[in-house]
């Protein structure tokens, strides 16, 4: 019996242990898509969208740099977040990887600028620390979508996203380059646009459904807690009919 209490208390310490605090969950390398824009074959000009699930609610927030200072604000610090300046474009609607830049721009969906505070954890002590989170938007069925942010006025304002052709002899840009291929110390992964040859970068959580795949085909920490339980209550009640 001993053993099963040490397993459950266990179990507990990992389903509390995780990058964002609920409700919000976290996005994985998995959920975002590369392909190579014609023209531009080197990594850091790869188009990409972020695959995001029906009945899910999407949102934005400057990255986890730090668990002891506070997270700067991704409005005004690294991007423009006011409502209409940044949003999402659906995959579908672009067929081609070859449109001119800004030519699709009344295909862009774009966001309110509402709010909401996201609280990231360490997995290792549990130390958190929040930012301020801007909801991209709800979604009611499956979607891979094209992110399109708005630099700040001092960074030349431009509108960039995931989709569009990078700076170079044929195309006048202010954004260089485009990768995902980092985490911040939650955990979660850095979109990062090379702009004027800064690095700006945010992360993207959810809320809604779980969509957290299991590994190796295993039950998740919470359903595994809660078989913890179950099979606790089993032991305990055959130890009660063995004593009566």
């Amino acid at each position: 019996m001993k053993k099963i209490v040490s397993m459950m208390l266990v179990m507990a310490a990992v389903s509390v242990l995780a990058g964002v605090l609920e409700p919000f969950k976290q996005f994985t390398q998995a959920d975002f898509s590369d392909t190579v824009k014609p023209g531009q074959n080197w990594n850091s000009a790869r188009v990409f969208t972020l695959s995001v699930k029906a009945n899910t609610s999407v949102w934005l927030s400057n990255y986890v740099r730090s668990f002891y200072e506070p997270i700067p604000d991704l409005n005004g610090n690294v991007f423009n977040m006011a409502g209409g300046k940044y949003g999402y474009v659906y995959k579908n609607d672009l067929p081609k990887l070859d449109l001119a830049n800004g030519s699709y721009d009344s295909l862009i969906h774009w966001a309110s600028g509402e709010t909401n505070t996201i609280t990231y954890t360490n997995s290792t002590n549990s130390v958190t620390n929040s930012a301020t989170g801007y909801l991209l938007d709800e979604f009611k069925e499956d979607a891979e979508i094209y992110l399109v942010m708005t630099a700040l006025a001092s960074d030349g304002g431009e509108t960039v996203d995931t989709y569009q052709y990078v700076r170079d002899a044929s195309h006048d840009t202010t954004l260089q380059s485009r990768q995902h291929n980092t985490v911040d110390l939650a955990g979660n992964v850095r979109v990062n646009f090379g702009i004027n040859d800064l690095g700006h970068e945010f992360v993207a959580v959810y809320s809604g459904v779980d969509r957290t795949p299991s590994p190796s085909g295993q039950p998740l920490p919470g359903l595994l807690f809660a078989g913890m339980l179950s099979l606790g209550t089993v032991f305990a009640a055959s130890k009660m009919r063995k004593h009566s």
